[in-house]
């Protein structure tokens, strides 16, 4: 056995007996709110980001076909509607 196996062992057992950061009694709605909403953001990102550098021909040369382009478009959309439904819920909880 390597010595680099013997570590990687002795990493696996650590890790193993390492106990959770947060428990569920400490989970929130809040936090699963906010956690939610970071994705949404992420998402919301990825699609902007990839709709202003890339337009419907470069989809179509790329060997993608109609309606493909509109579809992230819409995609785009619902992600940002996610972002503004799950904004407001937060903002609404006491």
């Amino acid at each position: 056995m390597k010595v680099t196996d013997i570590t990687l062992i002795g990493a696996m057992l650590g890790i193993a007996q390492a106990s959770p950061v947060a428990t569920l009694a400490d989970i929130t709605d809040v936090n699963i709110l906010n956690y939610a909403l970071t994705l949404e953001h992420l998402e919301a990102t990825f699609y902007e980001e990839g709709l202003n550098n890339y337009t419907r021909e470069d989809f179509v040369k790329a060997g993608f076909k109609d309606p493909f382009y509109a579809n992230l478009q819409e995609v785009a959309s619902d992600e940002k509607t996610h972002v503004a439904f799950l904004t407001q819920a937060l903002s609404d909880l006491p």
